[in-house]
């Protein structure tokens, strides 16, 4: 079985994401520090799914806590980074709080990996960042 890690898998999108992979028969694993989120989107995905994914509460942006489970988990066959804060005004207001969470996370992720095989990597974001786009470089057909 394919194995997919998802960093902010209780999320609103991380959420919708961990159950289409279920429903694509992938095995799914959860780091979310439910800053944005709750352990009962667990319980939602398992009604939809009948399938309960490993979740751990782990923030990223503690890098012994990231190493530690990359280390114990680390056959990974793709991981899905959604983990980071959205909210413009909130980033104006408090942008080292932004920087600390959303660059310092991801450098931990990525610092960890790059010393394991390589693992497929995507790394998401929301129009909420960058606004709605007047062009699309790919189009559905």
């Amino acid at each position: 079985m394919r194995r997919v890690l998802v960093t902010g898998g209780l999320g609103y999108i991380g959420s919708h994401i961990v159950v289409e992979l279920q429903k694509n028969n992938f095995e799914v694993f959860i780091i979310d520090n439910l800053s944005n989120s709750s352990k009962k989107v667990l319980d939602g995905i398992f009604e939809i799914t009948g399938l309960m994914p490993f979740f751990k509460n782990i923030d990223l942006k503690d890098k012994l806590s990231v190493v530690d489970f990359l280390n114990k988990y680390s056959d990974f066959d793709g991981i899905i980074h959604l983990a980071s804060s959205k909210a413009v005004s909130e980033s104006v207001s408090n942008p080292m709080g932004y920087y600390e969470n959303n660059i310092n996370s991801l450098v931990n992720l990525l610092s960890v990996i790059n010393k394991q095989k390589k693992i497929n990597f995507i790394f998401s974001s929301s129009c909420s960042v960058y606004g709605e786009a007047s062009y699309l470089p790919i189009t559905a057909f």
